[in-house]
Formats: structure tokens, C-alpha cells, sequence
């Protein structure tokens, strides 16, 4: 046999066509990237309008949210759940007792811009500003999940469909560990999809150990994100090429994952357990407090709830307004629940996601009707699907429970977790109604680009009409 010489390969690759269509290639990255980096700062921009706008204390809680950072740039040091400085005499408690990753980064933002300057508003928006990134990421990582997810203007519509739903801009917009939980939530999201394609490599999996390390500590109401990578995580090993579960990959992987995501929180939950005997999530002995220190009708042995009152869930939902008014408020409400959008707008929204449901059901029925001979492939996308769903209704469950049985709160930004899977849903469905109804390629493009155009249209009206009439007279 005749030694082929290193540098003698069968197909030379320097050739005239090979170099057209590597240039071709260049652009076209370099156009996503231009795309990308120009749909990342406008939002950016944006972002930082809603939060210039508002006054302190304009959205739900932040005087005692922002005591917290307020005590660690002060202090040095992270507080007591129940100190006295920061504990408000109204409901006894403070959020001191909550995961504070997000007030500790403030914090140090607030240090940061005391170099500079130490008015009040400049400290407020340097605090604000972790919510402004926050939902930034937010959008990047849905950039990317757009990418697998969809092809053409579905990509970019999914990334508008969150990025600028008028309730999560406003989330964007005041100090809060919401906008954290959603960043956890899209870094999830995008973990599951790397982990079902490279059949979680040490990459996917590190993605997966911090993005959950930190939705721990960002907000109790997104830890069903950390549940639903537990079923999937687990069942995909079942989809997987090996024709046998291969249960020692997803014991070494597994551990690996909780090694990582222990090494991140664990100081914090261990704090937890030191400082108030053992309660390593502090929910209990924030209740207590709350019992002794709170307003009497707030005390939680006070407390009337739908539950206490005996009356059905279905009256709560119903009649005491509680489906409408989350609702709405998933939407866009502003202020302390004072600042509703238009109803007209909640009118279209209302029919935006009508049509996308109502392609998701179509798509699911169509998928149902050929389930025998599936493709292990297509198992992990009805793996990934039903996750998805799984993940939405999770937050809508425990929001509904706090109301009913803890404190009847029918607010929206609770319900926020969930805005990933919803959107991707709708995205989906609308995609399924567009192309069964519309043959025509740039009839569907042209479709694609009006549902886009109107949502930044209903974003910046919600700005325009509602919030910054509301607070510059």
C-alpha cells in the first residue's frame, strides 16, 4: 500500500467556490450578530426608560425590598431576617428572609456608584439595574433558545413575545428578585435543550448546576423550574441511542450537577439553618415573626383567607375576580395593582394567545394521531414539550394555593416563571395556524412581521398611555 503524504488530501479545500461560500457564511453570522447585539440594546435602552420613569417606591413592595441592599451596602454584612431596621411594622416580616442574591448583587452596584455619587436616585437605579440586566438576559438566552427552537422570523417573534410583554418590562423596571428568577428560568430552559442534544456533556450539565444554583436563590415561586430539570434530566436517559437505560451516565452526571449546585447555595441554606434553628428555607420562622410583630388583621392566625371564609376555589377564581384580575396582571398592571392598560389591549393579547393555543392543540392532536413508530428523537421533543407545559402550570398551581390558603394575592408577577413556556407555546401555535392556513411563503414572512410589529407596538403604548401619564405630570 502506498503511504498517502500529510499533506496530499483527497479533496482540496482552498478552492474559488469553497472560499464564496465561507465568506457567505462570514456575513451571515456577522449579520445574526449585529441582529442580536441591536435587539439586545434597544430592549436595554428600553429597560431603562420604564425604570428613569418611576419614582421610588412606585412598584409592589420595593421600600422594604430595597431595605435590604440598602443594609448590606450600609453594613458590610447580610442581615437578620428579623432585624428591627429593616422588618416593617405592617406585615412583621422582611424579605431579608428570602433568597437575596439578587439584593446582594445591588449592593455592590450601589458601592460602585458611591465612588462617583451618593444621591439617592443614582444608589436607586444602580439597585434597579440588576433587574434592568437581568431581563436582558433574560432575552439573550431566549435569542438562543429561539435559535433551536424555531427557524426564520419565529425565532425573533418568541424573543419579542417575552422581552416585551408589558408586565415583565415593568419587572425590569424597580428592585425586586423577580427579574432574577426569570434569568434562572431562560438559563434552564436553554440547559434542557443542550442537555437532550449532547446527551447532557459536562457542558450542558454546568449550565444546568447554575442556572439552578441560581434560580435557589432568587425567588421560591420558579423553584419548579429545578423540579421539572429533576423528570427531565431523569427521563431523557430513556431517549437516548443506548437501548438500555443507562442508569450509571445519569447517576455520574446527576451527581455531578448536585456537587456543583450545593458548592454555589449551600452557604446559604446552611446560614439559614444556623441562624433560625434549622429553618434552612426561613419560610417558617418568617411566619413567625409575622405572628408576633405583624398589624393584627395580618398576623397569619388572622388572616382571612378564601380558605378560612369555606368558600370553593372555583367561587375564588370567579367571583372573587381572582382568574381575571392574574390575569391581567400577567399581561400588564402597574403601579401597586393602580395602573391597568387599556382594554383594548388586553382584548388583542387575549387573541394573540387564543391563536396560538389553539395551533398548540391542533399540533398536539395531529401528533397523537401518528404516536405509534416515533423516532426516539421525537420522544425527546415530546419529552421537551411536555416539560414545558409541566413548567407552566407549576407557577399558576402555587399562586393559586398562596391565595387560597396563605394570602389572597391575585397578582400576576407571580405567575411570571411560567412566561417561557407560555410563549414558546404560542409561538408554537402560531407558527402550526399560519402554515396550515397561508400556503404562501411571503404570506406567512408578511404575517410573521405584523404579529412582531404589533407586539413592540402594544409595548411602547403601554409605556406611552399608561405608565409615563402616571408619574410625569
Amino acid at each position: 500500500a502506498v503511504k498517502r503524504s500529510k499533506v496530499d488530501f483527497p479533496i482540496k479545500w482552498n478552492t474559488p467556490l469553497d472560499e464564496e461560500l465561507g465568506a457567505f457564511a462570514m456575513r451571515t453570522v456577522k449579520k445574526e450578530y449585529l441582529l442580536t447585539s441591536g435587539i439586545l440594546v434597544l430592549l436595554f435602552g428600553f429597560y431603562v426608560v420604564w425604570a428613569v420613569t418611576q419614582p421610588y417606591n412606585s412598584a409592589p413592595d420595593e421600600y422594604m425590598r430595597y431595605q435590604i441592599p440598602e443594609f448590606i451596602y450600609q453594613h458590610g454584612a447580610l442581615p437578620h431576617g428579623g432585624d428591627p431596621s429593616i422588618r416593617n411594622p405592617i406585615w412583621g416580616i422582611s424579605y431579608g428572609f428570602t433568597p437575596i442574591l439578587s439584593y446582594i448583587i445591588s449592593a455592590g452596584f450601589m458601592k460602585v456608584t458611591s465612588l462617583f455619587t451618593t444621591d439617592p436616585f443614582a444608589l436607586l437605579m444602580s439597585a434597579r439595574m440588576v433587574s434592568i440586566l437581568c431581563c436582558v438576559g433574560v432575552a439573550f438566552f431566549c435569542i438562543l433558545i429561539g435559535k433551536k427552537l424555531f427557524k426564520g422570523g419565529y425565532r425573533y417573534l418568541f424573543v419579542l413575545l417575552v422581552a416585551l410583554l408589558p408586565q415583565f418590562v415593568f419587572i425590569s423596571s424597580y428592585v425586586n428578585n423577580d427579574a432574577l428568577a426569570m434569568f434562572s428560568s431562560a438559563m434552564i430552559v436553554y440547559a434542557w435543550i443542550l442537555g437532550l442534544q449532547k446527551r447532557w456533556d459536562v457542558k450542558s450539565c454546568l449550565l444546568l448546576a447554575v442556572a439552578i444554583a441560581v434560580c435557589s436563590l432568587s425567588y421560591y415561586n420558579a423553584y419548579g423550574f429545578i423540579l421539572c430539570s429533576v423528570l427531565l434530566f431523569a427521563a431523557s436517559f430513556f431517549f437516548f441511542e443506548n437501548k438500555r437505560y443507562d442508569y450509571k451516565s445519569m447517576l455520574k452526571y446527576g451527581v455531578f450537577i448536585v456537587a456543583v449546585v450545593l458548592l454555589l447555595v449551600g452557604w446559604w441554606f446552611i446560614r439559614n439553618a444556623v441562624l433560625y434553628n434549622g429553618d434552612f428555607l426561613g419560610m417558617r420562622t418568617s411566619d413567625e415573626y409575622a405572628q408576633m410583630y405583624a398589624r393584627e388583621d395580618l398576623k397569619p392566625s388572622n388572616r382571612v383567607t378564601p380558605q378560612a371564609q369555606g368558600v370553593s376555589i372555583a367561587y375564588m377564581l370567579f367571583d372573587m375576580l381572582w382568574l381575571k384580575t392574574s390575569y391581567r396582571s400577567f399581561i400588564g398592571f402597574f403601579g401597586y395593582m393602580s395602573y391597568p392598560l387599556p382594554t383594548w389591549m388586553y382584548l388583542l393579547y387575549t387573541a394573540l394567545f387564543f391563536a396560538g393555543f389553539l395551533g398548540v392543540a391542533v399540533k398536539v392532536v395531529n401528533a397523537l394521531s401518528r404516536i405509534r413508530g416515533r423516532s426516539r428523537e421525537e420522544w425527546k421533543k415530546a419529552l421537551f414539550f411536555g416539560t414545558m407545559v409541566l413548567a407552566l402550570c407549576i407557577p399558576v398551581l402555587l399562586s393559586l394555593y398562596y391565595s387560597y390558603c396563605s394570602d389572597f394575592q391575585p397578582q400576576g408577577r407571580y405567575l411570571l416563571p411560567m412566561l417561557i413556556p407560555f410563549m414558546f407555546l404560542v409561538t408554537l401555535g402560531l407558527k402550526t395556524l399560519i402554515e396550515r392556513l397561508f400556503v404562501s411563503k411571503k404570506f406567512q414572512v408578511f404575517l410573521q412581521a405584523c404579529i412582531g410589529a404589533g407586539v413592540v407596538a402594544l409595548s411602547v403604548l403601554s409605556y406611552a398611555l399608561v405608565l409615563y401619564p402616571a408619574y410625569v405630570k
